[in-house]
């Protein structure tokens, strides 16, 4: 009997089927998946459908007048999103290696990790390589994650972010919250029933850290006094220092506001942050991009002694 011979999947696919695919994924229809990848919707089509012939696997079902994604199709996009970014960053790492680092890297944050960790790894990257360009955009912690994932940013500095098969998610620390203020307390913390007895100054209700603020004194049973709230942290700083006000915040915005001497670790359970770095794992990514992943790595900051609860290491968790 004559052996069959199978053939390498390499040999009958090809890499425009794939990102075909891939686009068709991530858009909402299939005409906006053709527009993203400047080709007409039937022709968009045709390719699918002779990528779904070819592997023998019905991708989207098409009954319902609109094509949805089967779950064949959801594993595979899982599985080869990230090599076809990997895939790019290899047939265009060899130009990059070629010039010198630079070009610009566009990078969203918190407002917190400003001034006390991105901006000083940004400032020494810049001495070295003078032609290297970044772009600093301060958004909420989901928008920098939107962010990341539409391709506005290369990178981004955030806190406890979702996981999301897209994303690359390298955990850098543990902060803790801290009072900010001249609020009376007992040793080197302060509880929320110390808290509940002034006025405090707060983020809005919409931040996630907010959210975790009205949940601990929930829990606890305590109602507290709320007499301001900004999306600003000079303003929130500003009440502490001005304004007979205490303020909640994370322990690097106390670094980055220069208020460390009023800060204090409030002692309650989960009121705490991870700071992460994150990045897409299907997008291409510079020389210099890759670079400033690894040095904001290199270069987190140290938290003060005095904002850490109990005997923790300056760093909380670092992963």
């Amino acid at each position: 009997m004559e052996k069959i011979k199978y053939r390498d999947p390499l040999e009958l696919i090809s890499l425009r089927q794939l990102r075909y695919f891939s686009a068709a994924m991530e858009c909402a229809t299939f005409n906006e998946a053709a527009k993203s990848c400047s080709i007409s919707q039937p022709a968009l089509s045709e390719q699918i459908a002779g990528l779904e012939q070819t592997m023998g696997l019905k991708l989207f079902d098409r009954s319902g007048g609109r094509a949805k994604p089967t779950q064949p199709a959801i594993k595979l996009h899982q599985q080869i999103s990230a090599c076809l970014g990997d895939l790019q960053a290899v047939l265009r790492g060899s130009n990059d290696r070629a010039e010198k680092l630079g070009g610009l890297v566009r990078i969203g944050l918190v407002q917190s990790y400003g001034e006390c960790w991105v901006l000083p790894v940004v400032r020494k990257a810049q001495d070295r390589f003078p032609e290297l360009s970044v772009s600093l955009r301060r958004r909420s912690a989901q928008a920098l994650i939107d962010g990341v994932l539409r391709g506005d940013f290369e990178l981004a500095v955030t806190f406890d972010p979702e996981p999301y098969p897209e994303l690359d998610i390298a955990k850098c620390f543990v902060e803790p919250f801290v009072a900010i203020g001249n609020t009376p307390h007992n040793g080197d913390s302060i509880d929320l029933a110390s808290l509940a007895q002034g006025k405090l100054a707060l983020l809005p209700s919409d931040y996630k850290m907010r959210r975790q603020i009205d949940s601990a004194f929930a829990k606890a049973g305590i109602k507290p006094c709320i007499h301001l709230e900004s999306d600003v942290l000079s303003d929130l700083g500003d009440a502490a220092r001005h304004g007979a006000l205490t303020a909640i915040l994370n322990a690097m915005a106390a670094v980055s506001l220069g208020m460390v001497d009023l800060a204090k670790p409030i002692a309650a359970p989960g009121l705490q942050r991870s700071a992460y770095l994150i990045r897409s794992r299907k997008r291409y990514h510079t020389i210099a991009s890759l670079y400033l992943w690894d040095a904001l790595q290199q270069g987190i900051p140290t938290l003060p002694a005095s904002l850490l609860p109990g005997n923790a290491q300056p760093h909380g968790e670092v992963g």
